[in-house]
């Protein structure tokens, strides 16, 4: 398991998702139909909010795929989704799916629901016959079994024994209660869902989520909160038993969009006026689903499994097309996952869009990208949506913390993942997450430990063949990154590095997420992605392994040193030498085979008794095997409540598991499995130990938290059970056949043709320490008979940037693009030329984040698709609008738009330095605040701008603006409007009326060069909220280029939109003559990237506490202090560091 094994303690059901929704299909072009695996999917708010955001007259089909490890999520929303199609009262259905307590006509409502889909869900062929079948789709069997076994008893909870309900009940009031003591100091994080409204918004949620948790709904009058007294059985049954396992931070109000009810409303807003807002959202929402299911065009498939483990099976099931994997359903389940053959004829296996939540924070941001880029569309057309919420930073710099999750350099991990992590590239993101920062700032104050900071990051999957790397190189980086990955595992490097505020780390120890099992998936994931031949695959693993030899640092990974192995080999990764030694003899367990296989499958059996000292925490699993001389650890196991029997032969050993279905709450024991190496268990090796003195055990992991928590308790091996080898009751050995290996590249990728020659794959070439990817560089053979004799008479080579990450080579007059995976920088190029031999190398280095240089377009389209790369789509008429009027406007939109700079960019617009993406983001806000007339504040509303050159006064571009829109999901706010782009043709055949226009322009003055990324920008501005179709005749097709030209008193937009969508100018006098000429776009902030700079002005703080400064020291003029305290405090270090301006 690439996830280590945590015991769970009390685990907590997520029936409500903890972020608002979000459109999934906004990175995809429009016209395109769209495959979706949502991983670790939660509640369906993403799938409706999905639906919403489509135009009203789209026709492409969605095909979601859910995934979820807790079956209870995937009931309840069927069950939702099942009465959205049924078209009952959506009232009644919030109440369901949102309220603890129900009243008596919600409660017969899901009563009878549950009973017509406990009906209708016999078989799987009865259930996609049903009236739900060809909409709601079951992955497995298991998955039905489990749904309909939660429909049954949601049905039948309020007909059970009275004692029995009484119970239940009283449980759950309990638990409930228990959570109001946990909650009563702490505030509900509902708040991120008002966006840039937050600070207005804290007060009221704050509420909203208090009387959430004392009455178990949102209604706010008391009638309805008093005969709202029947539990809602949809939140008790959950994998954790009968009961209330309800998250504490559970909060309906969270999944919906906020802003634009506080940013709309001119008085302090009641519980009642909040969710009058929230029930149009959802009203809207259940609209938009059922008019998809009645045209056919929507399918939301549901599988229940780990996600990871699911991926994993989904992934066998493309590569070779099998059904049944040998991978379990999740942890604590004994099932196998079986993929319906019937469903998996047709449903799909690469998805256009993979969504993974914040499983960052469960699961680990590599083993996610391991299980789920094999099957995201490959040449740049697959997106993958990362998350996190949790945050364990020492220093207090959430933000910058998500580089971390990598281990290793970014870039390089994101070429080895081929993936383009986008906001890192561009340097900016059209998603606001300002509010975000506001709050962890305030929160980090009061806390040391784990906190909370929302991430979202967006990655699009590579548009050009994968790099060669060197094998050396990369056997190196692998070793540095095996070396981060488990360092700590030795208490005497993690004191040493983490000697200064240890807390936080210790506290982060506990929550390990990953195994060598992760580190083995990561190695084939590698190979397989990168196309590594299979001598190239052995030397880089050698040099792995030389070094891992030599390193004796890490005391620890001795004991794990035959997990790693024998994982290795049962993946088909990589076989160490041991592993070909002459047959094993058959003793002890394997006293009655005929022969010692290389890795066995070892079950221990622990008494449930044993287990009671973990109630009190969540620490990691591990099992060992010990004797006298010999100790291993493995980190792969697999856990679930039940008993075990032996069947087949002392010859043949099988078992059969017969699984406790109560699990935590049951009485049966542990039965505990995992793979090693079988060669341990003879005594045929140098100190091997003989098998009757072998015992084999579980243990809590030695992190610095466990051993905090546990060692008086369990000795310092932290051993919680232990039995002989040859204990046939309690241990029992099986043979395991290694995994089918993918099978290896044998064949060199293939050279690219082109019009001076071939091009060979591009190499990716690392630094001397082997950390760092310095640049990139290809070989063309010249092959063309032009370019060879210009090239043999000693003609130039001419090397131009034509875009980010495309070099164009100009040879004897034949040019040929060379596409290279990441960014570069080709003005710093170099040339490796043969006149004789007829080969050019050229060699790029990689362009650094925020650099001028090898910036051609910062604002880039898919020229096959025209889907803008790093600005998200939207559909406007979806989005509610701004009401101007309002007269705290001015509270929080400036703020908010000036936010978007970063410190940086701040320093940079400061001392007048040249940045031409500051430049426009400085416009961009320039014409946010004129249009809502808060610049300066209490200014009329301006709605026409003219983009001005500054260096000549010429104007070729007006924009008009008559709304302000939220976009919802990217917690910001976004100009509707309409851009007039001229030459000077158009400008004569419209003089007369755009002569009127000049006096309500407000001019826009643009920074040198500026003009030029505007027109860069424009197309983008267009293509991602148009709602036409270009024509076969569009300009961009016929001339090759997106803008069609940057110059000056030129138009840079295809003629395709013009007049199309503009309505709206129709209702302006002024604007009516000049419609025909203009094209819908859409303009909004463009964000600084929190994890690579520092976003907005820094408060001056104090040196001392970190709280604000309230003064300076008048001598050095240098260090802060929010006090005399503090400044008395740091006296004698200050005087010594600044004793100059003391002296002066």
């Amino acid at each position: 398991m690439s996830k280590p094994l945590f015991w769970p303690g009390k685990r907590y059901f997520y029936a409500i998702g903890n972020t608002s929704a979000v459109s999934l299909a906004r990175d995809v072009p429009p016209e395109k139909d769209i495959n979706l695996l949502l991983l670790g999917c939660g509640d369906p708010r993403n799938v409706l909010f999905t639906l919403f955001c489509e135009p009203d007259t789209a026709t492409r089909k969605l095909d979601f795929t859910c995934v979820d490890f807790e079956p209870a999520v995937l009931a309840r929303n069927v069950l939702l989704l099942s009465l959205i199609i049924d078209k009952k009262p959506t009232e009644h259905l919030f109440d369901i799916f949102f309220h603890l307590y129900l009243e008596e006509d919600p409660l017969a409502l899901l009563v009878s629901q549950c009973e017509v889909l406990f009906h209708a869900s016999t078989t799987l062929k009865h259930w996609r016959e049903s009236s739900y079948g060809s909409t709601l789709r079951m992955s497995s069997q298991h998955t039905l079994i489990e749904l309909r076994w939660h429909w049954d008893q949601y049905a039948k909870m309020h007909t059970l024994p009275k004692t029995e309900l009484q119970m239940i009940i009283k449980n759950f009031r309990a638990g409930v209660a228990e959570y109001q003591v946990q909650n009563k100091e702490k505030m509900s994080t509902s708040a991120r869902s008002a966006g840039p409204l937050m600070i207005q918004g804290v007060k009221s949620l704050s509420e909203c989520f208090d009387n959430f948790w004392r009455y178990g709904t949102t209604y706010s009058s008391g009638p309805h909160r008093s005969s709202a007294t029947l539990l809602n059985p949809s939140f008790v049954y959950t994998q954790s038993g009968v009961g209330c396992f309800v998250h504490y931070g559970t909060d309906p109000v969270v999944p919906f969009h906020l802003a634009p009810i506080f940013g709309n409303s001119n008085s302090t807003l009641s519980q009642a006026d909040i969710m009058k807002g929230i029930h149009v959202q959802f009203q809207d929402w259940c609209t938009a689903f059922n008019k998809y299911h009645e045209q056919g065009l929507c399918i939301v498939r549901v599988f229940f499994s780990d996600a990871i483990f699911g991926a994993q099976a989904l992934q066998i099931c493309k590569r070779s097309g099998v059904m049944e994997t040998r991978i379990p359903v999740c942890q604590w389940r004994t099932e196998l996952i079986t993929l319906d053959k019937e469903e998996y004829k047709h449903a799909p296996l690469v998805f256009d869009v993979v969504d993974t939540s914040n499983l960052d924070d469960h699961l680990g941001l590599i083993n996610i990208l391991v299980a789920a880029i094999p099957l995201l569309r490959g040449s740049g057309d697959g997106v993958l949506y990362l998350e996190s919420l949790l945050t364990f930073s020492p220093d207090g710099n959430a933000p910058k913390d998500f580089a971390k999750h990598f281990y290793a350099d970014l870039i390089v991990m994101s070429v080895l993942f081929c993936l383009c992590p986008v906001d890192y590239i561009t340097g900016y993101s059209s998603r606001g997450n300002v509010h975000e920062l506001i709050a962890h700032e305030e929160r980090r104050r009061g806390s040391t430990g784990l906190q909370q900071y929302h991430q979202a990051t967006t990655w699009r999957s590579l548009s050009t063949n994968p790099p060669m790397v060197d094998s050396w190189q990369l056997g190196t980086f692998l070793y540095d990154l095996y070396h981060s990955l488990f360092e700590e595992e030795d208490s005497q490097t993690f004191w040493q590095k983490h000697s200064v505020n240890p807390h936080p780390a210790v506290q982060q120890s506990s929550l390990a997420h990953y195994s060598r099992e992760s580190f083995v998936l990561l190695l084939r994931f590698i190979r397989d992605k990168l196309q590594i031949l299979r001598e190239e695959w052995i030397a880089v693993l050698d040099r792995f392994f030389s070094l891992h030899t030599s390193d004796t640092s890490m005391k620890m990974d001795t004991l794990r040193f035959h997990d790693l192995c024998g994982l290795l080999y049962y993946y088909g990764v990589y076989t160490v030498d041991v592993y070909r030694m002459v047959k094993m003899p058959c003793v002890g367990p394997f006293k009655a085979w005929s022969q010692v296989p290389p890795l066995v499958r070892v079950f221990l059996t622990v008494p449930r008794e044993k287990l009671q000292i973990l109630s009190r925490g969540t620490p990691t699993l591990e099992a060992g095997m010990q004797g006298p001389r010999m100790c291993n650890l493995f980190s792969s196991i697999h856990a679930a409540f039940g008993t075990l029997s032996t069947i087949g032969t002392p010859a043949n050993p099988k078992v059969y598991f017969e699984e406790d279905r109560t699990g935590f709450q049951g009485t049966k024991p542990l039965i505990v499995s995992f793979v090693m190496p079988a060669m341990l268990l003879t005594g045929f090796g140098p100190n091997y130990d003989p098998p009757e003195s072998i015992s084999i055990s579980l243990h809590v992991n030695s992190n610095q938290a466990n051993t905090v928590n546990y060692a008086q308790a369990l000795g310092p091996y932290l051993e919680i059970y232990s039995a002989q080898l040859l204990d046939k009751e309690k241990v029992l050995v099986l043979p395991e056949q290694p995994l089918p290996s993918s099978i290896y590249t044998t064949a060199m990728v293939p050279s690219v043709p082109g019009s001076i020659g071939s091009q060979s794959p591009i190499k990716a070439n690392f630094s001397e320490e082997s950390d760092l990817i310095e640049s990139f560089s290809t070989k063309i053979e010249v092959e063309d008979e032009l370019a060879k004799s210009t090239l043999q008479s000693a003609g130039n080579v001419v090397v131009k940037q034509i875009f980010f990450n495309v070099a164009q080579l100009e040879l004897g007059g034949r040019t040929q693009n060379v596409i290279f995976p990441f960014p570069v920088t080709v003005m710093n190029h170099r040339l490796r030329i043969a006149r004789k031999s007829l080969w050019i190398e050229v060699i790029v280095p990689l362009r650094k984040p925020f650099s001028q240089e090898g910036v051609v377009d910062p604002f880039p389209i898919v020229a096959r698709s025209l889907m803008p790369w790093s600005i998200h789509r939207l559909n406007l008429e979806c989005l509610p609008v701004l009401d101007l009027k309002n007269r705290k406007l001015h509270q929080w939109l400036g703020p908010h738009v000036a936010a978007a700079f970063s410190k940086r960019e701040i320093k940079t617009r400061k001392k007048k330095d040249v940045d031409s993406l500051m430049f426009v983001k400085d416009s961009i806000s320039s014409i946010i605040m004129h249009s809502a007339g808060i610049q300066p504040q209490g200014s009329s509303l301006q709605h026409i701008f003219a983009l001005r050159d500054k260096a000549t006064n010429n104007c070729d571009t007006v924009i008009f603006i008559d709304r302000l829109r939220f976009d919802l999901s990217s917690h910001t706010i976004v100009c509707d409007g309409f851009v007039l782009p001229m030459n000077v043709q158009r400008l004569k055949k419209m003089a007369k009326d755009f002569g009127r226009l000049v006096p309500k322009m407000q001019n826009i003055s643009l920074e040198p060069g500026e003009i030029t990324s505007w027109k860069q920008l424009l197309p983008v501005l267009v293509e991602r909220c148009r709602t036409w179709t270009h024509l076969e005749s569009c300009q961009y097709a016929v001339e090759g280029c997106i803008p069609l030209t940057t110059e000056m008193e030129t138009i840079p937009l295809c003629a395709c939109g013009e007049g199309k969508d503009v309505q709206r100018m129709h209702n302006v006098a002024l604007w009516k003559p000049l419609a025909k000429y203009c094209t819908r776009f859409a303009l909004s902030p463009l964000f600084g990237v929190s994890y690579l700079e520092t976003i907005g002005r820094t408060d001056r703080r104090c040196c001392i506490c970190r709280a604000k400064a309230g003064f300076t020291c008048p001598k050095c003029k240098k260090d802060r202090y929010c006090g005399q305290a503090c400044q008395k405090k740091d006296w004698k270090r200050h005087k010594v560091v600044h004793h100059e301006a003391f002296e002066k």
